[in-house]
């Protein structure tokens, strides 16, 4: 049994994400259908970019130092800016590992199989030992059904680390991440991305017991942005938003009694309209 706590991908972000929010500082689904049978296609699907894993968010450069300035003018700008930095960095730290074993599948080439489907095979090396990958894809119409399998170097990967589906150019996607700690491995995580009617998304769910359904999502409709946290217990949407002409929001339980708190496009605290 392969026991990798860092491969272990997904309730974290939720309840840490929650957290940090409140301490203010990897499908279109998992396709159930049974994979069809057809003749090996005469090209590789396209990989999803893994940069469509990431998000940065250059707006709160601008309020490194004004957390130590001691200056109230600012708050709210600055009680954004601590929990974005926060959250912003438990995403990366979820997806690091996951991100890094599929970027290698980038440069290495893939074989068709009977069934249609292409498999990258290879090792990867950032774990403190080696891991046998074999990633999976088919496609099926306009998208493509992937999963990724791992293991020990020298061993057949066989323990299924996420599943899901992806658009035909991979721009679009949701996968399953599941729990290799847990000999059922079953599904701890999801992951969705892709560009919706509000722009550019990430999105994270919870599949995890004590936080199922609790949804973290980063969007960019430029010029309007958003971190949004949705309780899997259908409670009240606390977010983080802020917009190119300077000004934005936040709206969370432990801030300005819960109510919205907004800045100018100065950054300076003034009445939500």
């Amino acid at each position: 049994m392969l026991t990798i706590r860092s491969l272990r991908t997904g309730t974290g972000l939720m309840a840490l994400g929650a957290i940090m929010l409140l301490l203010a500082l990897g499908a279109g689904g998992c396709s159930d259908d049974a994979s069809p049978t057809a003749a090996p296609t005469a090209q590789a699907p396209n990989l999803p970019d893994p940069a469509a894993l990431s998000f940065d968010f250059p707006f709160f450069d601008q309020a490194v130092g004004l957390e130590k300035s001691g200056n109230d003018l600012h708050a709210n700008f600055v009680n954004a800016y601590l929990r974005v930095v926060v959250l912003q960095a438990v995403a990366e730290l979820t997806l690091a590992t996951p991100v890094a074993a599929f970027a290698v599948a980038l440069h290495t080439v893939p074989v068709a199989q009977p069934d249609g489907a292409w498999v990258w095979s290879y090792t990867w090396t950032g774990y403190r030992y080696p891991i046998r990958v074999a990633l999976r894809g088919l496609p099926a119409g306009d998208h493509v059904q992937w999963e990724m399998r791992v293991s020990p170097a020298n061993t057949e990967p066989n323990l299924l680390w996420f599943e899901g589906t992806t658009s035909g150019d991979g721009s679009t996607g949701r996968w399953l991440l599941h729990d290799l700690d847990d000999p059922a491995q079953p599904v701890c995580g999801e992951i969705a991305w892709g560009q919706g009617t509000g722009g550019r998304f990430l999105e994270f769910t919870s599949r995890e017991p004590e936080s199922a359904g609790d949804m973290l999502r980063f969007s960019d409709a430029n010029p309007d942005f958003a971190v949004t946290f949705v309780p899997g217990t259908g409670g009240a949407e606390w977010f983080i938003r802020w917009h190119a002409d300077g000004t934005g929001s936040l709206k969370v339980p432990d801030y300005n009694g819960g109510l919205e708190a907004c800045w100018d496009r100065w950054q300076e605290n003034v009445d939500c309209e």
